[in-house]
């Protein structure tokens, strides 16, 4: 059957990567490696005690068939996990519905732990394959270290793997160890970020199947400084193999990518902790070039597993239509009401549901804007469409402008009830082709601003905008600027048969009308061709396609044998070449991705040799293009504190992403320093009411200060501020923060030079970095807990 909506369901695959970057980074990896693709719900159903004889009334799950009891998925979880053996277990169940779509595999224990400490309790879960007895997944939640000294780790990152791999032997043993294949480039292969706290280092393995790397079944480990297994998740969705024997050769579908490679002049954001911090003009592939050939057909498949049709896309000029959209010009912010009159208008409510909830929050994609988050349910008669999912209709408004940003009929996915056709309209008719066209254009110029000059209609031939099951009609749209398409910026309007939005959902990156590139390459598409070409090898392999729900349709998971694309990232993850310079760029810049960055040049030899090199490993200081870190440079008061900031967090970027940006200790949200400067003054480092001299050198004395605050010993510099200390030294006359002085030299943070302490000579990066490290050290050794 081939398929006319594949770059539909690109399109979203594309979108939850993008969007799910900054999340992953800031997940435990055992949860940030979970299906993206899923939603999760906390009902639970068919939950008994774990004493009580079990029952089920899911149909998938059957009792006659456990092999492996759920007192022995108890008794082997508290084998593995030591720290387990003060938890209770509170409930059982066999199957899970407590995730949409239902995973596949049924026959798995689920169990519900509760830890107690004092007048706190913690649950989580573990999964135990009832069949076989693998472990599927734990996650160990609950804070188990308090003020402990975490560095240097009692384990490498070599002994982590090492006890990684011998863990998953136990976990699950369906898994021979010669299967397991490490990923180097999975994005979070790597030990915790932060210098102060608990070291974590996390592995990702792929499951090779028949001999050939899965796209399905893998396995996320996590292992703390300690030696401990903390995370576990091993994939199971038990999908069907087929055979390892391609019906075609390597060099068949080598010619094929070669002959059918393409690629396209985009305007590319580059982000930097999951949002676009940079454009380039830039050469990329054409997606469809790159979809993997099935190797039992010879064909292009889609990522729902149907064959690709290979037609030229075509970008179309979007038509003025009468009704265009128009900002509001109050000053005021909508109510709620009114953002539902505006929904009204343009979309499709069906017609039992009513507005039951509204927020009015910031948006997490632009922090300067305020939106309505508007749901519509029912009248407590809900049907719901599995795993506690009611059915319900949501949209976000700008609060300001009025501007629609995404609708959803269904919020949680499409109904179950997939045989259900919506009641026609008062008058209405089915639509033929040509007809939703028109509407559907004209409904895009009343929902985005000025659509007609800065979005073209994306055709991909005939039949191109019709649903795969006949149901609708879709359309993709993309942002245009100087004539040039915009990556990543897509948005898709659905219609059903009689014309209504019933989805517009897309991608909202900011800045495009400030790009100010010039929209003519230098580096030919020939030239580009030839660069982009040795970067790929083709491999045989196994692939995943389906499992997840695009525009309304749920596509059902499937594991194909395929001839894919593999892109050379031995100089970091996915990267693009740019059209101007000719040279590779990053397109994603995240921890994980920084390994493999230019290393450190003139350290060596330095008496800050040692701690400079640890703040490089842990991406605190990070090196330029020529591999300097210029050790002896003097520093700011804004770089102390992005050292230290990074040092204790380095996703801080992402920390402020839903708060409203105002002036924080003197320094504005457009500010470099401004992220770094709003996380410190949470954390009462800094005073967010004082002007903090952000550009200003910083003196050894501010730097005391600086530290006093940081370990919250306030109180007791002001206890020092006449000890013996500081008035041993021959300039104590010119300190004026004598406590502060008194307390970092008790601490061993500063020393003297020849007796004196130079309260006003600058810091060097050399000096940031002893001190960092000195303070990482003491972790564990004062009554205050530092840098968490």
């Amino acid at each position: 059957m081939k398929s006319n909506n594949t770059h539909f369901v690109h399109q979203t695959a594309k979108t939850v990567l993008i969007t799910s970057v900054a999340l992953a980074l800031l997940l435990p990896p055992g949860l940030a490696a979970a299906d993206s693709k899923s939603v999760s719900s906390n009902t639970s159903v068919t939950q008994v005690s774990a004493q009580a004889p079990v029952t089920t009334t899911n149909s998938e799950a059957d009792l006659t068939k456990v092999k492996f009891t759920q007192e022995q998925a108890i008794a082997k979880l508290k084998v593995l996990f030591p720290s387990l053996k003060d938890a209770t277990v509170n409930n059982v169940q066999l199957g899970s519905n407590q995730s949409y779509p239902a995973p596949a595999n049924q026959m798995i224990w689920n169990i519900q732990w509760q830890v107690q400490e004092g007048n706190m309790g913690y649950g989580f879960s573990s999964e135990v394959d009832a069949i076989n007895g693998d472990i599927i997944s734990t996650y160990i939640s609950y804070p188990r270290e308090n003020n402990e000294s975490y560095y240097p780790p009692k384990v490498s990152q070599t002994q982590a793997l090492e006890i990684a791999k011998a863990f998953v032997a136990k976990a699950a043993s369906s898994v021979k160890s010669s299967d397991l294949q490490l990923n180097e480039n999975a994005g979070y292969n790597y030990f915790s970020n932060s210098l102060f706290g608990p070291v974590q280092y996390s592995y990702y393995f792929s499951v090779m199947k028949n001999g050939l790397p899965s796209g399905s079944d893998n396995i996320n480990i996590a292992v703390d400084g300690n030696g401990n297994v903390i995370q576990f998740s091993k994939s199971s969705q038990g999908l069907e193999y087929p055979s390892a024997q391609p019906k075609i050769t390597l060099e068949q579908a080598q010619k094929q990518f070669a002959e059918q490679f393409d690629v396209g002049l985009f305007y590319i954001p580059i982000y930097k902790n999951g949002k676009p911090n940079n454009w380039i003009l830039g050469w990329r592939p054409v997606d469809q070039s790159l979809y993997p050939i099935d190797a039992l057909t010879g064909k292009r498949i889609d990522y729902e597993g149907k064959e690709s049709v290979s037609t030229p896309v075509v970008y179309s000029d979007l038509a003025k239509s009468k009704d265009v959209f128009q900002a509001r010009s109050s000053t005021t912010e909508l109510s709620a009401k009114e953002a539902e009159q505006l929904v009204k208008k343009v979309a499709y409510i069906p017609a039992d549901r009513k507005l039951i909830s509204q927020s009015l929050r910031n948006d997490y994609q632009n922090t300067d804007r305020k939106i309505w988050q508007l749901y519509w349910g029912g009248n407590g008669n809900e049907r719901y469409i599995g795993a506690g999912f009611p059915e319900q209709s949501s949209a976000e408004i700008d609060a300001k402008t009025g501007e629609i940003l995404q609708y959803q009929a269904q919020a949680y996915g499409f109904t179950q009830d997939k045989k259900k056709e919506e009641q026609a309209p008062a008058g209405g008719k089915k639509l033929s082709e040509a007809e939703a066209k028109t509407k559907a254009l004209s409904i895009m110029n009343s929902l985005y601003p000025q659509a007609s000059q800065k979005l073209k209609l994306v055709e991909y031939g005939d039949n191109s905008n019709v649903t795969s099951d006949g149901s609708g009609f879709r359309y993709q749209f993309i942002r245009y600027h100087q004539g040039i398409p915009v990556s990543d910026s897509t948005l898709t309007l659905s219609l059903d048969l009689y014309g209504r939005l019933i989805s517009y959902i897309g991608n909202r990156i900011n800045g495009i009308d400030e790009i100010t590139l010039s929209p003519e390459a230098t580096i030919s598409k020939k030239e580009a061709l030839e660069s982009y070409k040795p970067k790929y090898q083709t491999k045989l392999r196994y692939t995943q396609v389906g499992g997840y729900y695009s525009y309304n349709s749920y596509a059902t998971p499937k594991v194909k044998l395929v001839y894919d694309t593999t892109f050379d990232e031995s100089n970091g993850l996915y990267q693009v070449l740019d059209a101007a310079t000719g040279k590779w760029v990053a397109v994603f810049d995240y921890l994980g991705q920084q390994d493999a960055q230019i290393s450190a040049t003139d350290i060596k030899g330095h008496a800050a040799e040692q701690p400079l090199s640890e703040l490089v490993k842990y991406h605190v200081i990070t090196p330029d293009a020529d591999g300097k870190v210029n050790p002896d440079q003097e520093i700011t008061v804004g770089d102390w504190l992005t050292y230290l900031v990074k040092a204790s967090n380095p996703n801080f970027s992402n920390y402020n992403n839903n708060n409203e940006r105002k002036t924080v200790a003197g320094v504005k949200p457009e500010n470099s320093y401004y992220d770094v400067v709003t996380y410190a003054a949470d954390r009462k480092w800094i005073n967010r009411d004082e002007s903090l001299q952000i550009e200003s050198k910083l003196t050894r004395e501010q730097l005391a200060v600086q530290l006093a605050n940081f370990l919250k010993y306030n109180k007791l510099t002001a206890y020092l501020d006449k000890d013996v200390t500081v008035s041993q030294f021959s300039d104590s006359a010119s300190i004026n923060n004598k406590g502060a002085v008194a307390l970092v030299v008790k601490l061993g943070i500063l020393k003297d030079d020849n007796g004196k302490f130079n309260p006003q000579q600058t810091v060097t990066k050399a000096l940031a970095a002893t001190v960092i490290m000195k303070l990482v050290e003491l972790q564990g050794k004062t009554d205050q807990i530092i840098g968490q």
